[in-house]
């Protein structure tokens, strides 16, 4: 288990490595470092209780960084089927964003099918927006308590908290990790995302977020 962890430890400073600031680099691309926090578990037999908080280390001129925690609650209503929602707070650059949500999760096999709705209500905004995401993700063991992620997410804007703007692609995510079960409670892991946001005629922005996370069960 100790060669795990290390190897495990290894790929997360190589992650943290890997961010820098970007003075240099172009206004279309930036790269970010995010910390995960979890804390999961059961309430009764099919209900399901989950608190995550972030931490985001992000240029100024992406928002600065940010501060968020969120709850959520998750019923299970069917064989490999949840319903739930919840409601979260980032803090970025002194401005608040206060952001519930509803979703339904379908598991099948490896894959997991998310459909989530969010509505943000931003400081100083002209109406709240109203978010779409649809998430699938893949999860394969690997044996000795390893398991690796790979996944993609469509977030797509069905009202804009701008009254001038429609509906819009608000970016899309792909993801690849690998996390490591320490013990039954306790669980560390390391990610990958690149996040693509279009901007019509203009070329698209990417964000490179390399990520550590820490997931604890109750």
């Amino acid at each position: 288990m100790a060669r795990s962890i290390s190897h495990l430890a290894t790929l997360l400073a190589a992650l943290i490595v890997a961010w820098q600031p970007s003075k240099a680099r172009a206004d279309n691309e930036d790269v970010q470092l995010w910390q995960f926090v979890n804390v999961t578990g059961d309430l009764d037999k099919d209900t399901r209780l989950t608190i995550d908080a972030t931490h985001r280390w992000r240029e100024q001129a992406r928002g600065d960084e940010q501060q968020t925690i969120r709850f959520t609650l998750e019923q299970t209503v069917a064989k490999g089927v949840r319903i739930g929602g919840g409601g979260a707070i980032f803090e970025a650059g002194g401005l608040t964003e206060i952001r519930p949500h509803q979703q339904v999760i379908v598991v099948s096999g490896g894959f997991e099918f998310r459909t989530r709705l969010e509505q943000r209500f931003f400081d100083g905004a002209d109406r709240m927006e109203v978010r779409l995401r649809q998430r699938i993700h893949y999860n394969r063991p690997l044996g000795d308590g390893w398991r690796a992620t790979v996944g993609g997410e469509w977030l797509g804007l069905l009202q804009s908290r701008n009254r001038d703007q429609g509906a819009s692609t608000d970016q899309w995510r792909a993801q690849a990790g690998v996390a490591y079960r320490i013990n039954k409670r306790l669980e560390v892991g390391a990610n990958y995302w690149l996040l693509a946001f279009p901007r019509g005629a203009r070329p698209a922005r990417y964000t490179h977020v390399p990520q550590t996370v820490l997931t604890y069960r109750f």
